[in-house]
C-alpha cells in the first residue's frame, strides 16, 4: 500500500513541476509580447511607418469605396458636414480621412469604427440576420 502512495506522490510532483514550467513559459511569453507591443508603439510614433501605410490606405479607399461610403465613415468620425460644406471631391475626402486615421490620437475611434464596419458586413452576409439591417 505504501508503494502505491509513493508512486502517487511522485506523479503529483512531476505534474506540479510540469505546471510550474508551463506557468514560467507563459510569463516569459507575456513579457516578450509586452516588449513587442512597446516596439510596435514606437514604430507607430515614427512618421516613416505611418507614411508607409498612407499610400495603401489611399488606394484602398479610392478603389473600394464610393464617395457616399467615404462620407459615412467621415460622419462616424464627426467631420462629414465640413467636407460637404467645402464641396470636397473624392481625392480630398480620402486625403483628409487617411490623415485623420493615421493620427495616433484617433486610434481608439478608428479601431472602433473598423470593428463596427466588420460586424455590419458580417451581418449583411448572414442569410438570417441581413433582414434586420437597414444599412
Amino acid at each position: 500500500m505504501s508503494n502505491n502512495n509513493n508512486n502517487y506522490n511522485e506523479q503529483n510532483v512531476a505534474i506540479s513541476y510540469y505546471i510550474e514550467e508551463i506557468e514560467n513559459q507563459e510569463i516569459e511569453n507575456q513579457e516578450k509580447e509586452e516588449i513587442n507591443i512597446e516596439e510596435f508603439m514606437s514604430e507607430m510614433e515614427n512618421n516613416e511607418f505611418n507614411d508607409d501605410l498612407t499610400f495603401p490606405k489611399m488606394i484602398n479607399y479610392h478603389e473600394n469605396f464610393t464617395v457616399k461610403e467615404l462620407l459615412l465613415i467621415c460622419d462616424y468620425y464627426g467631420f462629414a458636414k465640413e467636407l460637404k460644406t467645402n464641396k470636397c471631391n473624392k481625392d480630398q475626402i480620402i486625403e483628409i480621412l487617411v490623415s485623420f486615421e493615421s493620427d495616433l490620437n484617433n486610434s481608439n475611434i478608428v479601431f472602433k469604427r473598423q470593428n463596427m464596419w466588420f460586424f455590419i458586413n458580417e451581418l449583411k452576409n448572414d442569410k438570417f440576420m441581413k433582414k434586420f439591417l437597414l444599412w
